[in-house]
């Protein structure tokens, strides 16, 4: 028996946005990128660019409205750097990707972080090859 291929092809899509403390509240998931019908992240990451300065740690869950931690789960936020998102396969219903902050304290006064993504949509087709 042999695979039925499937000869289309599409181009990873990608998305990005600008997050600053100003547009947080603790605990609270927000809305951060919308995703499309059948959209399946493949890659991804969290740059902060400026620590959020609570007292002791700041974390960081990005998910969607079925998981507010999908695709990271308490990504320290405290020091700048870099965060790889983990890719889980799910198929987006066409929810928008959540980040959800939590403070570690205090009264934080700086904090900044870009959330970008990589994602391609189920059906969807570009080119053919062949």
């Amino acid at each position: 028996m042999a695979i039925n291929k499937n000869f289309n092809r599409q181009e990873l899509l990608a998305a990005h946005v600008d997050i600053k403390l100003a547009d947080l509240v603790s605990g609270t998931p927000i809305a951060a990128l919308d995703l499309p019908p059948n959209a399946v992240i493949t890659g991804g990451d969290v740059v902060v660019e400026e620590a959020f300065n609570s007292d002791v740690s700041d974390v960081l869950d990005v998910g969607d409205s079925g998981s507010a931690n999908r695709y990271l789960n308490d990504g320290g936020i405290h020091a700048a750097g870099r965060i790889a998102l983990t890719p889980t396969g799910f198929v987006s219903g066409g929810s928008p990707l959540t980040i959800t902050w939590t403070s570690g304290g205090g009264s934080p006064t700086a904090g900044k972080l870009r959330l970008s993504m990589q994602y391609y949509i189920l059906g969807r087709a570009t080119s053919t090859l062949g």
